[in-house]
């Protein structure tokens, strides 16, 4: 079943507000999880373009709660899933060779959402020969899967500092060189100029807070501004003394420094990254979609599932 864009959004936001007690705690049971993208038989391979970034985006809401209490269900591992191998399976080829390092970490951050996915078992006996595999890894392997949340939590900064790069090639190359002029405001709201012939400190954007409001006020076109309108209206909600993008730029720093470890964040770092990434995407997306589904429908019925297949998450 394929639903509309704006019938995804509803049912995320249904969820949100099913699960949000009036204390402002929450409550999951059956009457919030009722409203979730997979109950309501959505198939995230046949989703047109807007409809996937209204589940990415519908997913980040759901995903990252007040308090930054994080809830991670099946709905965002088939989700992550699809969009990797949208964007990093053989026949995606939209990273070339020279981004092989870019394409490496993007890889590793969807593969560390991943990895704690099982398939929910269909009665005791499956739960039970799942319990006995996991209890075959090894030792620190084991840890490792429990905990790669963690991992995504500090591999999604950079992932997001290359993704926004990328997409503005016109302004700054990988290496954070600045191409051509531009100028964002800082916090206290004084312009900032870079300038690839300006003094030194103008030659150099390696700010991710500043890529990102490049990204959106000069770089984007209107249908990536007006996601990314929607994200920052979420992360408003849940912290709104800051800029979402300072916030952001505000967890990095604090998780550089080790000051604090933000381990809820990484699903919501890595679905503005799939955001930013998709909308590359945007032009042809149908053929596009059906070029990778075409492969995935091949390993479903020869039996083979290749290294290198994201979809389906298990």
């Amino acid at each position: 079943m394929t639903l509309s864009s704006e019938e995804i959004t509803r049912l995320c936001d249904a969820w949100c507000a099913a699960s949000t007690t009036p204390e402002g705690g929450m409550a999951i049971g059956r009457t919030s999880e009722q409203y979730r993208l997979l109950a309501n038989k959505i198939i995230f391979h046949e989703l047109d373009y807007q409809a996937l970034c209204a589940a990415i985006l519908g997913t980040a809401k759901v995903l990252l709660r007040p308090g930054l209490n994080t809830i991670i269900d099946q709905d965002h591992f088939w989700l992550w899933a699809w969009c990797g191998e949208l964007l990093l399976s053989p026949r995606a080829e939209i990273f070339s060779h020279e981004q092989h390092e870019i394409k490496t970490l993007f890889e590793t951050s969807i593969r560390s959402s991943l990895a704690g996915c099982r398939k929910p078992p269909a009665n005791r006996d499956e739960w039970e020969e799942q319990n006995r595999i996991s209890e075959l890894q090894p030792h620190h392997s084991k840890y490792f899967l429990n905990n790669s949340h963690v991992v995504l939590a500090y591999l999604g900064f950079p992932l997001l500092e290359a993704v926004t790069k990328r997409a503005c090639p016109a302004y700054v190359d990988f290496d954070g060189r600045v191409i051509s002029q531009f100028q964002v405001l800082r916090r206290n709201g004084q312009p900032k100029s870079y300038d690839p012939s300006g003094p030194y400190s103008q030659q150099q954007c390696s700010s991710l807070r500043d890529l990102l409001f490049l990204l959106f006020n000069q770089a984007a076109d209107q249908d990536l501004i007006n996601s990314l309108d929607i994200f920052r209206a979420h992360l408003s909600n849940l912290d709104n003394t800051l800029d979402p993008f300072d916030l952001i730029y505000q967890w990095r720093n604090q998780s550089l420094h080790g000051s604090t470890n933000f381990q809820t964040i990484g699903g919501t770092l890595l679905s503005l990254s799939l955001l930013i990434a998709i909308s590359e995407t945007k032009q042809n997306f149908d053929q596009y979609r059906n070029k990778i589904l075409e492969h995935c429908r091949w390993e479903a019925t020869s039996g083979y599932r290749s290294p290198w297949s994201y979809y389906p998450p298990y």
